[in-house]
């Protein structure tokens, strides 16, 4: 009984250290923007540098994308959040659209799953990389890692586990 409730507490510890939020900070308004709001010390627990950070500009600004490179610079994560004046911004149409993808030569289909008890899917891996999609309130955020490593979901999958918190309610 004893470990299991010093494992919570230490589980509540990291979530508030990762995501950043204190009571006495006022949460964000608005739609979630992941290259703003996820803290420096969350990139640096992914394995990325924060000081690496590149905005990349996206077709008709529907959306805000970073990249940050991994300390050993072989390697490159990308964080994407939909804007409002994007074409499809619901989780429902993002998994359909990676679905969808089964009936194409090669195929695969996405890994539906739970991230911190957030909705989420996985991949397919392709020699580029893997991305894993987190729902958010307003659309959904896209944590990608691309290097030539072999386990790219997995290294995605843990730094979207670590992002996560920050996405809060929004």
């Amino acid at each position: 009984m004893r470990t299991k409730l010093i494992g919570v507490i230490v589980a509540g510890l990291a979530v508030g250290v990762v995501g950043g939020c204190s009571k006495s900070e006022s949460a964000p308004a608005g739609m979630f923007d992941p290259c703003k709001e996820i803290r420096k010390s969350a990139i640096r627990s992914a394995g990325y540098d924060p000081e690496s950070k590149k905005d990349v500009p996206t077709i008709g600004d529907y959306s805000v994308k970073c990249r940050f490179t991994s300390y050993s610079g072989h390697e490159s994560l990308y964080l994407e959040h939909p804007s409002a004046a994007a074409p499809i911004r619901s989780y429902e149409g993002y998994l359909a659209s990676a679905q969808s993808a089964v009936n194409s030569p090669g195929g695969q289909a996405p890994t539906v799953t739970k991230i911190n008890g957030r909705d989420a899917y996985v991949g397919p891996q392709t020699i580029l990389g893997c991305t894993v999609i987190l729902r958010t309130a307003t659309a959904v955020m896209s944590v990608e890692v691309s290097y030539a490593d072999g386990n790219t979901c997995v290294s995605a999958q843990n730094a979207a586990t670590v992002f996560e918190p920050a996405i809060g309610t929004r």
